[in-house]
């Protein structure tokens, strides 16, 4: 697949450096640990989604929509598509309409998964292409826009306790976002150096494959989208304490 991801944002330098003082926030309510689990945390994350993804600045939560992505660089190498692909200081927005679908939470195992289904996702900013999709080469750079429409995706992470001052705090070991969504859009400005019929042939041919391409290339994609449930989760639960979050029965 793949060979390269490199992916940065602005924010994440200086993102979780929060006084172990900090109460769970009132519009994040914890749940028992008990059969009610998944109900409790499907209910109380769809009312605590918008406000977080607005951004909280007390648990150092920047405003996520829209969300700076400073570099998203691809290289990737297939039979397929040999493309390396980056988006510089590009913005993803959408994610105001996040739905929350989805809970699997295994505490034991320490493994949690949710659902979110989001109506559209735009990812825009400047690009740099040079390689190849499916037979055709492509080369350019310029303004560019990527469009995913009825994304459904899941968004999968493990977990350790660790033991700070006595307490129990969460620590995400992995991560990762498996995604689909109805349709996907490119808009590739100014490629093959300008040529406009090579450009919108090839904005035609991408539009129309965009399965094919979406197949290759939805691990990069999705990306931003995984950082920044990252960046929430890490938000809420890193200084506050494990059972402040998850109640015991």
């Amino acid at each position: 697949m793949y060979r390269t991801i490199i992916f940065s944002c602005l924010v994440i330098s200086c993102l979780i450096n929060i006084s172990s003082s900090l109460k769970l926030p009132q519009y994040v309510k914890p749940c028992k640990l008990d059969a009610t689990l998944d109900e409790c945390a499907l209910k109380n994350g769809r009312l605590a989604i918008p406000k977080l993804l607005n951004g909280d600045s007390k648990y150092k939560i920047p405003k996520l929509d829209p969300f700076l992505i400073k570099s998203l660089f691809v290289d990737h190498g297939s039979k397929q598509i040999g493309l390396k692909l980056e988006m510089i200081d590009s913005q993803l927005t959408g994610l105001k309409n996040t739905q929350f679908t989805g809970s699997r939470m295994d505490m034991k195992k320490r493994h949690i998964e949710w659902d979110v289904f989001v109506p559209k996702v735009q990812l825009f900013g400047k690009y740099k292409a040079d390689g190849k999709i499916l037979v055709l080469p492509i080369v350019g750079n310029g303004n560019g826009n990527i469009t995913l429409v009825n994304l459904n995706a899941t968004y999968t992470f493990d977990f350790n306790k660790e033991k700070r001052n006595g307490k129990d705090y969460i620590k995400i070991t992995t991560s990762k976002i498996k995604f689909d969504c109805s349709r996907l859009y490119f808009k590739l400005d100014n490629l093959f150096n300008g040529d406009k019929l090579l450009g919108d042939n090839m904005n035609q041919f991408l539009d129309e494959n965009w399965r094919e391409v979406l197949n290759e290339l939805g691990d990069p994609i999705a990306a931003p989208i995984a950082e920044i449930f990252t960046v929430i989760i890490n938000g809420v639960v890193k200084e506050i304490p494990y059972d402040e979050v998850f109640l015991k029965r």
